[in-house]
């Protein structure tokens, strides 16, 4: 595995520890995180770059109330850091527009230095879901969303990495899982329509099947959530060669933040794991379960790191470079994938 700028920071570190190792590249950031609410991983993230002295940080959440709670609560902890909440909703398309509209349109946020895509959604049901545009919950969520999101705020972005003098401390961070291991991307049904799937785009079943998920050509969630994943992933390698191709200095990385013990995962997995599913989490890299700090570290590397370049890798994982697999890090999948979300968005981006 390649290393960060630091090789001491592995599976034990907490986000504040690396926040404040890095407080010099945190210090006076205007920093976005999504997914943010309380008792959460992005909320341990948003606490990582108040403590490393970000003098602004937005954060999003579905809901006014929730929100505002939050934004409170941060104030108290971190009072020199000014939080400024923003509704989004990653189920409507149209929504995710008018949020970004309303941050480039805000003359308070003329820039944004660090973007941290943390929302996303694993829904357990045995029901195919849609979003509001008819999209798979998953994939119209984790992916097609997010990528929206990011490339509407572009403008801001680009006017923070013109304004640096700090090479490559514009980042884009986006938190995947290695779940993605367990599935490619399936061109031939991302819906989940009951299309056939060639034999390279299909899941890991043996896995799967440790777990109890049956070989199916129906819906299933996991690989529905595995897929999305995947698509974090590719997203990252080719925005990278699109923003080096216009010669911006943006540096994008996709990471996983471990098996985080937050208020959701406490919800979905309640019940205990067998010895022979706990191995099957170390064979792919999910390991144990962290805390919310625990998990927050390896996104706060991806955004710090001075030495971090894309050329040591865009996947972190234990706050160190490595453990996509292949199919994640194609580069002709990666083209493929940003030219079918372009089509499905229906207009250019960047």
């Amino acid at each position: 595995m390649k290393m960060a700028s630091n090789p001491s920071f592995n599976s034990d570190t907490g986000g504040l520890e690396v926040a404040t190792a890095y407080a010099s590249q945190a210090s006076g950031k205007t920093v976005l995180v999504t997914g943010v609410s309380s008792g959460t991983l992005g909320e341990a993230i948003v606490k990582s770059f108040a403590k490393g002295g970000a003098s602004t940080i937005i954060i999003t959440g579905r809901s006014d109330n929730s929100l505002e709670e939050t934004v409170k609560s941060l104030s108290t902890e971190y009072p020199s850091t000014k939080f400024r909440p923003l509704k989004l909703q990653l189920d409507s398309l149209k929504l995710v527009n008018a949020a970004a509209q309303e941050l480039l349109d805000d003359p308070s946020i003329p820039h944004i230095d660090i973007t941290i895509a943390c929302a996303g959604v694993h829904n357990f049901s045995t029901t195919r879901l849609l979003t509001t545009d008819g999209l798979e919950w998953h994939f119209g969520i984790n992916h097609i969303a997010n990528f929206v999101f990011i490339n509407k705020l572009l403008p801001k972005i680009r006017a923070a990495a013109t304004k640096s003098s700090t090479r490559g401390s514009t980042r884009i961070v986006v938190v995947g899982s290695e779940t993605g291991n367990l599935s490619p991307f399936r061109f031939s049904d991302y819906q989940f329509d009951g299309k056939p799937v060639p034999a390279h785009e299909r899941p890991s079943w043996d896995i799967l099947k440790v777990f109890g998920v049956q070989e199916t050509e129906a819906y299933n969630h996991f690989v529905a959530y595995a897929q999305s994943k995947t698509a974090n992933v590719l997203f990252a390698v080719h925005f990278n060669k699109m923003l080096a191709a216009e010669n911006q200095d943006i540096r994008v990385f996709t990471i996983h933040p471990g098996l985080v013990n937050s208020k959701f995962a406490a919800q979905a997995f309640a019940e205990e794991f067998t010895a022979e599913q706990k191995a099957v989490f170390a064979r792919i890299g999910l390991g144990r379960f962290k805390d919310v700090d625990q998990g927050a570290a390896t996104a706060v590397v991806a955004a710090l790191d001075p030495g971090l370049g894309t050329e040591e890798g865009i996947y972190l994982t234990d706050c160190q470079v490595g453990g996509a697999l292949e199919w994640q890090l194609d580069g002709g999948l990666a083209r493929k994938l940003w030219d079918l979300t372009e089509r499905i968005v229906g207009e250019k981006a960047g």
